[in-house]
This record gives C-alpha cells, sequence and structure tokens, in this order.
C-alpha cells in the first residue's frame, strides 16, 4: 500500500469516525482499517476495496446502529460542549448580575434592625436570584438543544465537499434507485468524494472561540440586566444618608430601549461566529463566510451606535468632575470627556479588530482550510 493509499484510507475511516460515540473511535479506527486493508489484497486496490464499502456516512450506521436519535453520534459530543459553554456562561453572569442588582435596588441605610430584616432581604434577594438563573438556563439549554435537534432531523454536514459534481471519468453506472443531482448525474457514492483529514494547521484554536462566547453572554447579560454598572461606581458613607452606592452610568440609559437592540445584535453576530467556529472546529469555506458576514454585521452595528444614536450619557462628563471634586479635591487637570473623540476611538478600535479577524480567517483558509473543501 503506497502513501496515496494509505490516505485514501485515511480519509475514509476519519469520514466514519466522527459519526461515532468518541469511546468508539479507536477500536472502531483499528477494526475498519485492517478491514480495508484485507479487502484491497482480495480486490486488488484500496480504491475498490472502499467503492464495495460505500458511503462512510452509510456505513457508520453499521456500528451506531439504526436507531433514531434526538441528537446523534455525529453531533452529540459538539452539543455537550457548546451546551455545557453556554450553560456555565449564563449561570456565572446571570447569577452575579442578578445578585448584585438585587442588593444595589434594596439596600437602604438603616434597613437591617433585627435578624428577621435579615433572613428576610437574604431571602428575597436570593429567591429572586436563582429564579432568574433557572429561567435563563433553561432558555438557553432549550435554544441550544432545538438547533441541533434541527441539524440531526436534516442531517446538516459542515464539512465541505460532500456535494461534488463529478466529471464524466469519475461516474459509475447508474443503479436503479440511486439518486442523481440537480445535473442529472448519478449521485452514488465513490471514494473521488472523501475529503482529506485536517491539518493541525487547519484547526481552529478553541479557546479563542471559548473566549468569545463567555464575553459574549456574560457582555450581553450586563447589557440587559444591569447597565448602569458600566461607568463610575463608588460607595459612599454619609452623614445624612448614611451609606450607599453611586453610579454614572456612560451609557445613555433614557435612550436605552434604541440603543441595547444594536448591541445584541452585534453581539449576536459575534456569538452565532463563535458557535459555529466551535462545531466545525477548523477552517473552511463556510466558517470563512461567518466571519466575514459576522464581522461586517458587528462593524455596521458599532457605526450605528457610535455614529448615529445618542449612546452616550450626556451628563457624563459633569459628573465624573464633580464626583473627582468631592472625592479626590479640584485636580490640576480639568476632568474632560469628549463623546465625540471618544467614540472616535471605540470605531477605530471595533473596526481594527474585526477586520484583523476576518483578515487572518480568510488567509488561513485560503492557505490550509480550501484543500478540505475539495474531493481528490
Amino acid at each position: 500500500m503506497d502513501d496515496k493509499d494509505r490516505e485514501l484510507m485515511d480519509r475514509y475511516v476519519y469520514q466514519v469516525v466522527r459519526r461515532l460515540p468518541k469511546d468508539q473511535r479507536d477500536d472502531v479506527s483499528m477494526e475498519l482499517k485492517e478491514l480495508i486493508g484485507d479487502m484491497a489484497e482480495e480486490k486488488g486496490s484500496v480504491r475498490e476495496a472502499l467503492v464495495a464499502l460505500g458511503d462512510p456516512a452509510e456505513f457508520a450506521k453499521k456500528y451506531a446502529g439504526e436507531s433514531r436519535y434526538l441528537i446523534g453520534p455525529l453531533y452529540i459530543d459538539t452539543y455537550w460542549k457548546v451546551l455545557k459553554i453556554a450553560l456555565m456562561c449564563v449561570l456565572i453572569a446571570v447569577f452575579s448580575i442578578t445578585l448584585a442588582q438585587g442588593i444595589i435596588e434594596r439596600y437602604e441605610p438603616g434597613l437591617f434592625t433585627d435578624l428577621g430584616s435579615i433572613i428576610g432581604f437574604f431571602t428575597h434577594i436570593f429567591s429572586t436570584t436563582l429564579s432568574s438563573t433557572i429561567s435563563s438556563a433553561l432558555g438557553v439549554f432549550a435554544t441550544v438543544t432545538i438547533v441541533f435537534m434541527v441539524m440531526e432531523h436534516y442531517k446538516v454536514d459542515l464539512d465541505e465537499g460532500k456535494n461534488v459534481v463529478w466529471t464524466i471519468d469519475d461516474l459509475s453506472k447508474k443503479e436503479p434507485g440511486a439518486k442523481t443531482n440537480v445535473a442529472g448525474m448519478s449521485a452514488e457514492w465513490t471514494p473521488d468524494r472523501l475529503t482529506p483529514v485536517p491539518g493541525k494547521k487547519a484547526m481552529l484554536p478553541r479557546g479563542d472561540s471559548i473566549a468569545d462566547i463567555v464575553f459574549s453572554v456574560i457582555f450581553g447579560a450586563i447589557l440587559i440586566f444591569t447597565p448602569y454598572i458600566l461607568g463610575v461606581v463608588w460607595f459612599i458613607e454619609d452623614d445624612e444618608i448614611g451609606k450607599g452606592v453611586m453610579t454614572i452610568p456612560i451609557f445613555n440609559l433614557d435612550k436605552w430601549n434604541l440603543i441595547l437592540p444594536v448591541f445584541l445584535i452585534s453581539l449576536l453576530a459575534g456569538l452565532t461566529d463563535a458557535i459555529l467556529r466551535v462545531i466545525i472546529g477548523r477552517y473552511n469555506l463556510k466558517v470563512m463566510v461567518s466571519s466575514i458576514v459576522s464581522g461586517f454585521i458587528q462593524i455596521v452595528c458599532w457605526i450605528i451606535a457610535l455614529k448615529v444614536l445618542p449612546i452616550w450619557n450626556p451628563n457624563f462628563g459633569n459628573e465624573l468632575r464633580r464626583f473627582i471634586d468631592s472625592e479626590f479635591g479640584a485636580m490640576d487637570f480639568a476632568t474632560y470627556f469628549d463623546p465625540v473623540r471618544f467614540s472616535n476611538i471605540i470605531l477605530v478600535l471595533a473596526i481594527f479588530g474585526l477586520a484583523v479577524e476576518m483578515i487572518v480567517t480568510v488567509v488561513r483558509t485560503l492557505r490550509y482550510g480550501l484543500d478540505e473543501g475539495k474531493a481528490r
């Protein structure tokens, strides 16, 4: 068996075992390689052996069985991975933010007069926080599960090269009942449809995608539940009003109903792209298109938020100046907040970061990912 035949065999084995549960893959891989080797000796070539075995997607069913899955072996590992990440982010973010919000909103000087008032305060805060956290977790669970159920139902395969239009030389005799593609050609499986096993350089850095998911969920929760903490927050102790928490929100909360949807659309675009990267796990055309579309959506949202909408708190500069004067005394320099300049700086940084990410994805896809979308 030469290198070309060995690569063809590795492609076939990869396409079979990736559809099986992780704990079966090593054993099935060894067994299948021995089977292909024996059949190659019997039939004269590895290609003829693979033709006899048939479509790897169909062959994998012999190991997985014909059971109908809510979410089958092809997606189950990725499903659990995405679900764990999403639930972890939501549980931590929503619980922490809702708890802090409840304490800040309900705490008043002189509230704790006896043990009963202390127990009542924390019981109410904990029950409210737990209710919000459970509701958010159920929503995330339902959303992720429905997405993967749809993928399982329609057998969505995120590999490239599954529907390659064959040349005349690749055609074999069409058997009765064989499917045809849109060009009228036989859709019978042949080894020419096998895609290469992904190389290390074609793999996506999973840590970056997970970090994007975590950031999107946490920042989205803050924007929805406690946008007022994005700014200057400090604790005060006054003889007249007692202890408390003071905030100077940097965003214009009076127009928040207009600003929040733009932020959420941007975060949703980035979150969708990050989840797709985790699911696919390597650079290919789908990842490249997703990155470009997501990047342009986010850039448009940033432009609308920073240059069209009244995003900044109009009193932020004056309130910040009074805060500094009262807490630290008069400064030698004037505290000055220029919303236009600040918007321009944020917009340049956002566009630069998104453009770099899109360019890197396109370059690495063109360099490492396109070969995985071609049938040899």
